[in-house]
């Protein structure tokens, strides 16, 4: 009878990975219930709601047939009138969860249909709290021509690398337009071939699409009123027509809708406004006044693409104009170093015919003196303005110049002096870019105090980034004083992992002292909020013996002792 229990190994080994499948699967189906029932308390959709006929019969003005209109849209007795402009309500939407593209192997992205009225602050949330996306250290936004485009094979390949190390080394973000063309494939390419020379233990790259969902080819297979974890889309190129497919190649996508079909550009005013949004939160988990970072990297690009950087410009966000990626992006660079007096009409009507080609034909003459005043106005603020220029040393890679460029802006800002340079230290730190420090900040003519880069050094200690950590030191940081207020101790252990034995061990202690208030607190909270040094000096004489002297002073004494001898650091 006993044997008849026994199982044969291979059943065994089948039924307990069956039990992790279900628990996994089980783990999944909470998750989306979770993420399906926020997003229809939060998120809204965009629909025609009064029908009326457009240039074509049978057309709504809206682009959609009728038959893509509910009864009441048709002959809303009430709208009887009134232009149809007004009527567009917002409905809750009915296209969110995974996606997965083409076959098996693909990685799966994420998406969601979002009103072009939805708040910044919702989409900021979705990506953070909802999406579980860790906040960026900086936002690239990538704009410029929205078709294909061409680029030298050695640009393309700077262009890639350069986009891509940024991201990676610093945690940013990628802001584009989400198109399976034009600059946004050039992205969506650069971060394919990250993944595919990359191992899986690499991290992720945040490459986030803000597309319109009205001119989006095979949306339909999106929809579902519950979410589709995942949608299974198809990148059919060939029936796309004026319609656009979504790049395969992007994590994560925002699909700005209005309530029309086959109109671009409906996303730009909500992607311009989540950039802003972004770079308005601080940077880093300790309020040190430095916020997330942004800047705009152009390619190629039209007529929009100038409102945009000159947009951008106008915010004080810093542009990365890439020489020879053609048409405005060309215009701009050309004129980069002249003197604004030499900008002139004839000037931007030579380039514009030189790198706009046949284009160049349908601009009229009011549009291009439009054009050259933006473009002026653009040069006037070379501290925003950045041209990346293949073979110049001074830049190297394109890496470099983005994070070059970030830091002349940040030293033309409001921030003057030491300020300023110390804020600039904070962003290198943060990016974890020891030569940007090393090349920009830490210069032969650069004067530092210890006290200057104590929230550098914090900084890096939490961030477990050695490499900076060393860098600080030789140029100055004195434990001594650094560690002379114990407030600052104290705050390093409370930023240990709350993985931590010792972090564990101490919250064990504090709850313990403590425990009269009748309270339970995570590790985090208990260290949090009542942690003192004492605290650690005797967790240390616990877990190595009585032979060991107390470490720091008991509660109720503020003065933190140390040994005569120097402190000795190893990095």
């Amino acid at each position: 009878m006993g044997e008849s229990l026994l199982l044969e190994p291979s059943l065994a080994q089948s039924l307990a990975v069956s039990a992790a499948k279900t628990s996994k699967l089980s783990l999944c189906s909470s998750t989306q219930c979770s993420l399906a029932a926020w997003i229809k308390d939060n998120i809204r959709k965009k629909e025609c709601c009064f029908y009326v006929d457009g240039d074509r019969e049978g057309i709504c003005k809206c682009g959609y047939q009728r038959i893509h209109h509910v009864d009441d849209s048709i002959k809303p007795e009430n709208c009887l009138g009134e232009t149809w402009a007004r009527h567009r309500q917002e409905v809750p939407t009915d296209a969110y969860g995974d996606i997965r593209f083409g076959d098996l192997g693909q990685k799966i992205g994420k998406y969601v249909r979002v009103s072009s009225d939805t708040s910044p602050e919702l989409l900021y949330q979705l990506l953070t709290e909802q999406w579980k996306l860790p906040p960026p250290n900086l936002i690239i936004s990538v704009t410029g021509g929205a078709k294909n485009f061409y680029m030298k094979p050695h640009l393309t390949a700077l262009f890639r690398r350069g986009l891509i190390k940024v991201a990676q080394t610093t945690g940013a973000w990628i802001i584009t337009g989400g198109t399976h063309a034009g600059v946004m494939k050039h992205v969506g390419q650069a971060v394919r071939d990250y993944i595919l020379s990359s191992d899986s233990m690499a991290g992720q790259i945040v490459a986030i699409g803000v597309a319109t969902w009205g001119a989006i080819h095979n949306r339909r297979t999106l929809v579902h009123p519950e979410g589709r974890f995942p949608a299974h889309y198809s990148l059919d190129m060939q029936s796309q027509g004026n319609l656009s497919c979504l790049d395969n190649n992007h994590s994560h996508f925002l699909l700005v809708d209005d309530g029309t079909h086959g109109c671009y550009g409906v996303e730009v005013e909500l992607r311009s406004r989540l950039e802003r949004l972004i770079s308005q939160q601080p940077l880093g988990n300790r309020e040190s006044g430095v916020r997330i970072p942004a800047v705009c990297v152009v390619l190629d690009g039209g007529p929009g693409t100038l409102s945009t950087i000159y947009g951008a410009m106008l915010n004080g966000t810093p542009c990365v104009v890439l020489e020879g990626s053609g048409r405005l992006a060309d215009v701009i660079a050309h004129v980069a170093g002249l003197p604004v007096t030499k900008v002139t009409l004839s000037v931007i009507h030579q380039l514009m015919k030189r790198f706009f080609g046949p284009e160049y034909d349908s601009f009229t003459e009011l549009k291009i003196l439009e054009w050259t005043k933006k473009v002026t106005h653009t040069i006037r603020m070379p501290q925003l303005l950045t041209v990346f220029r293949m073979g110049e040393d001074n830049h190297g890679d394109v890496d470099v110049a983005i994070l070059q460029a970030l830091l002349k802006a940040n030293r033309s800002s409001e921030s003057v002096g030491r300020e300023s340079w110390e804020r600039q230290l904070e962003l290198a730190v943060a990016w974890n870019r020891v030569d940007i420090a090393k090349t920009d900040i830490f210069t032969e003519d650069s004067q530092w105090k210890s006290s200057d880069l104590h929230q550098a050094m914090f900084s890096a200690l939490l961030g477990h980034k050695p490499q900076f950590v060393r860098l600080l030191l030789e140029n100055g940081v004195c434990l001594r004083q650094f560690l002379g207020d114990q407030t600052t101790l104290c705050d390093l252990y409370t930023q240990l992992p709350t993985s931590c034995f010792f972090l564990r061990r101490l919250a064990k202690r504090v709850q313990t002292e403590k425990s009269r208030r009748s309270q339970t607190l995570s590790p985090r909270g208990a260290a949090g909020r009542i942690i003192s040094l004492s605290h650690v000096s005797d967790e240390i004489h616990h877990l190595l013996g009585s032979f060991t002297q107390p470490l720091y002073p008991p509660p109720g004494l503020h003065s933190t002792r140390y040994p005569k001898e120097d402190v000795a650091v190893t990095v």
